[in-house]
């Protein structure tokens, strides 16, 4: 199977519904409590999925998660503000560890 680069920017190459969950579990996420927590992993674990089935190699998976959460959480951003944005950087460790976890997960 062909290796994929990294996506830096869009597209992504994430369907709709890939995208649609992971746009609510990042801003969810925001509020930094545990079911919103548990929703961001599960879209995490999608997109890695889905990465890792177009070929991407771990590395390449990484950062083209870091850089569709920044895409993500500037898209969508308050009006006027970065608060999302600055939300999305902290949450960048913990999406890039799920990340890894997931594309080494041995899949049944």
């Amino acid at each position: 199977m062909p290796t994929h680069p990294a996506r830096l920017k869009e597209p992504f190459l994430f369907t709709r519904t890939t995208d649609d969950a992971f746009v609510v579990a990042l801003a969810n996420a925001a509020r930094d409590n545990a079911k919103s927590m548990v929703a961001l992993h599960d879209a995490v674990t999608s997109c890695v999925g889905a990465l890792r089935q177009e070929g991407m190699q771990c590395e390449a998976a990484l950062l083209t998660m870091k850089a569709y959460t920044r895409h993500t959480a500037y898209l969508h951003r308050q009006p006027g503000s970065d608060r999302s944005i600055w939300s999305a950087d902290l949450l960048v460790d913990e999406i890039a560890r799920w990340s890894i976890m997931e594309f080494y997960r041995e899949v049944e």
